[in-house]
């Protein structure tokens, strides 16, 4: 079956799909949490509407008239240092393909139109956590582990 690939846009449509897949991209990570279910996508539907095509780019793999595969581009300011001498930086989310439309190359696409959109917004950088599913393909693209002497930790404040 044929399929077609873009970036979503802010219309109604556009956000329902971005929020089911991500919704289902975080369920299958991280296990399903019904007891936040509804709040999750409340929250996400806001988030879209508010940051899709300003600083959050979304391409979306459809195939038919379904959208089957998704991944998220967030951009970000800092400070300018030696690593982004303009500040402008990005971190990869929520590539995610629907099980039964895996290894037929979508996430490959969804990372090609992401590297592009972020090389077209004049990022310095690209960050992402691989899952073990997705590590070789980012591997592939030219992605690699970041080593550094700094440990990476969060303070959960809710």
């Amino acid at each position: 079956m044929a399929y077609s690939v873009r970036f979503a846009s802010n219309s109604a449509e556009d956000i329902e799909t971005l929020v089911r897949l991500r919704l289902e991209f975080s369920d299958a990570n991280n296990g399903p949490h019904p007891e936040s279910y509804e709040l999750r996508k409340s929250c996400l539907k806001d988030y879209f509407e508010r940051h899709i095509n300003v600083d959050c780019f979304c391409p979306i793999v459809e195939v038919g008239q379904t959208a089957v595969a998704m991944g998220a581009l967030m951009i970000y300011e800092k400070p300018a240092s030696p690593s982004f001498p303009n500040g402008l930086v990005g971190d990869v989310l929520s590539v995610w393909t629907e099980p039964e439309y895996r290894h037929k190359g979508y996430a490959r696409l969804i990372m090609e139109m992401i590297i592009l959109k972020a090389r077209e917004q004049g990022l310095m950088s690209l960050g992402l956590a691989a899952t073990p599913m997705g590590r070789p393909l980012y591997e592939s693209l030219g992605f690699e582990p970041k080593a550094s002497e700094n440990v990476e930790m969060r303070l959960r404040l809710k």
